[in-house]
């Protein structure tokens, strides 16, 4: 063979490898969007709820039944931490069906006369964490968590399952994102379950993977064994995820079934009234707003109303409402502070005073350092005239993995204050990337499920 013949084979044979590499990486690339991708959503009707209470009202009476009786064995003479955790535990349950911080004030302290109770490491440790995790109580939640490790030196998996996802929590909203993965991940390979996927799939679309959030709350809807209260629960992440990529139809879709399969619950009302605003129909938005904030007597919901009407130029009602909203959340704030600040800020930004909010926002930044407590704190900054240091909390934000719509069109609303306007634009392209509607006027009314 010529040296010419050789030299042309040659360049043939690294040819034909860098095509078999191609495919390779291509086929990889493919399964890899395929598994980010995965099926499309599951069909609402085709969803069976296997057992639970069939609407709110029927499991708020139950819960109520359990906390009459767990009160009674304590006053009989119960008083030990196992029956002190069932009445928190119940207490919480109630909580979660009603919105009552009553409830969750009251579990708090239920839960630490438990602990109190209990000798070392016994006690109700796990229930201790899950509380103080949800007031974002962080010393509480390392306490209870140091006594779980001591309790047992092989614990069950659901229990370390659930120790596990706490810590990943506590890193989340430390602004730790790649800790908050390996803490699920590691409680995953413990015990997967539907709590964990859709904390999993709440990381996911925070940090822009909006097809792997969609990904995995779609198979806790395919799941199987659940009830229709976490049917419903998670039919509202996805309308969550639907928001978040601008499509108001998919959200509708899930925020009806939400209603639906589990009718009376307040959050999936409230979702229900600002479906009716995003597609166009304000006043039934309001009615709808009005009556529950009547019945719940919620401040999330007066929030809402209050929102609205001030975006439909109704000042007088604005203010009624959002006065009745500041009075509550004052005293949700001396209830448990930790717990109500971050929706005491969202309060003042929306239909109170920005400079009580740079207060609140500053003070929870501090202690929660992560995407959802900085784009607070940097909308404050926005709007008391400091878009240098809006700029700043946006970047730090960013600089953990913070990756939203509503952040970036925050940080172009930033530059163009500060005369960055080449920037600005492009930051505002990035947002309608993951959000096409991040800029349409019908977005300012999804309040509940925002990013």
């Amino acid at each position: 063979m010529k040296s010419g013949e050789k030299s042309g084979v040659g360049r043939w044979l690294v040819l034909l490898l860098m095509a078999i590499l191609v495919v390779a990486a291509v086929g990889y690339g493919v399964q890899r969007w395929r598994d980010h991708q995965g099926p499309p959503d599951p069909v609402p009707s085709e969803i069976k709820p296997w057992f639970g209470p069939r609407t709110a009202a029927e499991a708020i009476s139950g819960t109520d039944i359990q906390i009459d009786g767990a009160r009674e064995r304590i006053a009989n003479g119960q008083k030990d931490w196992l029956h002190l955790e069932i009445l928190g535990d119940t207490l919480v349950a109630r909580y979660r069906l009603t919105g009552s911080y009553a409830d969750l004030a009251e579990a708090d302290k239920v839960l630490d006369e438990a602990i109190a109770l209990a000798e070392f490491p016994a006690g109700p440790s796990l229930s201790r964490a899950a509380l103080s995790n949800t007031l974002h109580k962080w010393p509480g939640v390392e306490s209870a968590l140091v006594r779980f490790d001591a309790q047992k030196a092989k614990p069950d998996v659901d229990e370390l399952s659930t120790a596990l996802a706490l810590r990943g929590d506590m890193a989340m909203q430390r602004g730790d994102y790649t800790a908050a993965r390996e803490a699920y991940a590691r409680a995953g390979q413990a015990a997967n379950n539907a709590g964990l996927a859709l904390r999993q799939s709440m990381l996911a679309l925070r940090t822009g993977e909006i097809a792997l959030a969609r990904r995995r709350v779609n198979a806790v809807l395919r799941g199987k064994r659940l009830t229709r209260q976490a049917i419903s629960g998670t039919a509202l992440q996805r309308a969550t995820v639907a928001y978040a990529e601008g499509d108001w139809a998919t959200a509708g879709v899930w925020v009806a079934y939400a209603d639906r399969v589990f009718p009376g619950h307040w959050l999936a009302e409230a979702f229900a009234a600002q479906q009716q605003a995003v597609e166009g129909h304000t006043d039934e938005a309001v009615r709808r707003y009005t009556a529950l904030a009547n019945r719940t007597q919620l401040p999330e919901v007066m929030d809402a109303l209050a929102h609205i009407l001030r975006l439909q130029g109704k000042g007088t009602e604005s203010r009624m409402w959002a006065d009745k909203a500041g009075a509550l959340w004052a005293e949700r704030m001396k209830l448990l502070p930790e717990a109500a600040i971050a929706h005491a800020v969202e309060h003042e930004l929306a239909v109170g005073d920005p400079r009580r909010a740079l207060v609140l926002a500053r003070e929870d930044a501090s202690r929660r350092p992560y995407g959802a407590t900085l784009s607070l704190l940097a909308r404050a900054q926005l709007l008391t005239g400091d878009p240098a240091g809006a700029l700043a909390s946006i970047e730090k934000a960013e600089s953990g993995g913070w990756n939203s719509a509503m952040l970036s069109m925050q940080k172009a609303e930033a530059l163009d204050a500060l005369g960055q306007d080449g920037k600005a634009e492009s930051v505002r392209k990035a947002a309608l990337a993951i959000n096409p509607k991040a800029a349409d006027p019908t977005a300012r009314f999804i309040w509940f499920g925002h990013d």
